[in-house]
Order: C-alpha cells, then structure tokens, then sequence
C-alpha cells in the first residue's frame, strides 16, 4: 500500500484523491476481518450454546388418522378439543353389508362344528337301537323266505307248482338276504363311526369358515375407527356423512397426547457435536414474546436428514442436512401444537 500512497504524489490532484480514498476502503476491510482472529464465521453463533428452529408437537407426536376402507361416515363421535382414550370409537363407516358377510360367516362356522363334533361322537344310542332293529327285522323276513322256499321244493318236485311260483319264491329269498346283509353293514357302520380320514376333512372345512369368519369381522372391524391413544383431538378434518377414502391424504381427524409437550429442533450439521442428551434447553416464540419455556434435550438422532420447518427466506439453504434432536418441555406451557420455536441448547454445562 506504501507505493501506491508515494505513486500518487507524482500525478493529479484528482487521481491522488481517488487513489487515496481506495487505499482507506481496503485498510478498513483489512482492519474488520483481521480484529478479531476468533470471530465466528456464522452471525449469531455463540460458544457457549447452540441455536436452532423447532416445532412443538405432542409428547405422543402428532397421530393422523385415515380410514382403512373407502365409505361414507356414518358417524364421527368427536369434536376437536375432545379427550380420548386408546381403543375409543371415534368415527364408523356405514357397514351394513359388512355386519351381514360377519353373521353369515358366523352361521358357516357354526355348521361345519356340528358336522365334525358329529363325526367325532359318533351315531346316537337311538341311532344305533334303530340299526339293530332294521337289522332284527331283515333277519325275520330272510327266514320267512327260507322256509316258504323249503315248502315249495317238495311241491314243485311232485308238479303241484308252476316253475313261475318257484323262481318267484327264490328271487324273494335273495331279497330278504340282501336286506339283511344291509341292515348288517349299516348296524356295522353305525357302531364304527367316523373314519379319521372324515374327521380330517371335517376339521378343515371347519378351520376354513373359521378363516372366512375371522376375514369378515376383520374387514367389519376396519370400518370402525377407534383412537390409537390416549390423547384430544387436534383438528378434524371430516364430518358426518362425507366419503372418506382409503389412505387419503385428507385424514379423518390428527390426535396427540398434550399432557406434555416436547420440541422437535433441527440441528445444524456443524453443531451436531455439541448436542447431547440431558443438556438443558432455553425455547422461545415470537408468537410469546418475553417469555421462555425450559426443556432438555431427551433424544439426539442418529441419521442426518433434510429440516422440518423452513424460514421461508429465498437465501437459506434448502438442502442443508441436519439432525433431529428431541426436547422435552417442563410443566405444561400452554402452546399450540405446530408453533415455530427457536431453542438455544446450552453447551458448557456436562449433560448428567
């Protein structure tokens, strides 16, 4: 910069003044960066903590809820504001055709059980009393045949008889043997029961109206919505006797538990060694200006990922990586969920 100064003296007023004037620039901006050599290079970080953008959300984090099936709400049972618990019906789609495939799914079962518990028991006393008196009586007709046959030989022998009344009198013989031969077999059958190649058809008719059963009240089951858990309806967002489509984007409702309140902060990626669990945390709103609600750092991630929550100015980089860190608030503050927070994490003091 000194021959530049002793330059200038060997020319114009007007280039001196000029020359002078961008030597004074350059000693200036020389002077603001080299006066601090430990400045930091981001505005607003301070040593001692870490500052970041958050979004409260419930300590359950927020559910949004979306029917399984597609139908018209037959009725929605909350309001938003409304406390609920885990398994509460909180909507049903119209099911009519729905409850008919369960009862006659149910009936399915209920006969395929009777058919194997009898197969399994076997024939009924009166059932087998009826065989042995079938059989009683096939014996009684075959031996009446017999002895018609015996007193018709003699007489066919001397010609007292046509041929006809001979054949007549044999074909009734074979007859009764033949129906005392069933009778036999079906007395036999009875005192058996089931072979286990029956019984094993019958069980698996059996487990499957089972299964259609069980499908059936699974498919009735979907079509009524109940609270994955205790919580209060954050907003919701269909009504009695609107269509709710299956994996929709529009939900039915978002619930949370509030009992507490926790903030999700996305962490710079040049800061992430600074964050560990337990280390205390100062959260602010513009939205409650003056105030600050304490909180600690409860869980850090262990994947980078994009942010949450953008500022909306055009300069901030958008695919800037960070980490999750998860911040539990003390007490209960009374805060929306999804109010933009900033949170300072306190660095210098050891986490326990």
């Amino acid at each position: 910069m000194i021959p530049v100064l002793a330059a200038c003296r060997r020319h114009s007023p007007v280039l001196r003044a000029a020359t002078l004037g961008v030597a004074v620039f350059v000693l200036a901006a020389c002077h603001a960066g080299s006066a601090d050599p430990a400045a930091p290079d981001r505005p607003g970080m301070d040593s001692s903590r870490v500052a970041a953008g958050g979004l409260v959300e419930p300590v359950s984090e927020e559910r949004v809820i979306i029917p399984q099936i597609s139908g018209r709400l037959a009725r929605v049972a909350i309001a938003e504001g409304d406390v609920v618990s885990a398994g509460q019906l909180i909507a049903e789609i119209e099911n009519a055709d729905l409850r008919a495939d369960m009862a006659a799914a149910a009936a399915e079962v209920d006969l395929r059980q009777a058919e194997l518990d009898r197969l399994r028991h076997g024939a009924r006393a009166e059932e087998i009393a009826e065989a042995t008196a079938g059989l009683a009586a096939a014996e009684s007709a075959e031996r009446l045949a017999e002895a018609a046959q015996r007193r018709d030989q003699p007489l066919l022998q001397r010609k007292l008889i046509s041929q006809s009344r001979w054949d007549q009198s044999r074909a009734e013989l074979e007859m009764a043997t033949a129906e005392r031969q069933r009778a036999a077999a079906a007395l036999r059958l009875f005192q058996a029961g089931a072979r286990i190649e029956d019984i094993h058809a019958g069980e698996a008719r059996l487990a499957a109206a089972v299964a259609s059963r069980e499908r059936a009240s699974a498919q009735f089951g979907k079509s009524q919505i109940r609270s994955p858990i205790d919580g209060v309806v954050l907003k919701r967002d269909l009504r009695e006797g609107e269509t709710a489509v299956a994996l929709s984007p529009v939900p039915l409702a978002r619930i949370g538990d509030t009992s507490q309140l926790r903030v999700r902060a996305d962490i710079d990626e040049l800061d992430i060694a600074r964050v560990r669990v337990g280390q205390t945390v100062d959260v602010r709103s513009d939205a409650f200006a003056g105030q600050s609600f304490p909180g600690s750092v409860i869980h850090v991630s262990q994947r980078m990922g994009r942010r949450n929550l953008s500022s909306g100015d055009p300069a901030e980089k958008q695919d800037a990586k960070i980490l999750e860190a998860l911040i539990l608030l003390e007490g209960h503050p009374d805060l929306p969920v999804g109010l933009r927070v900033d949170v300072f994490i306190e660095t210098t003091r050891a986490p326990d």
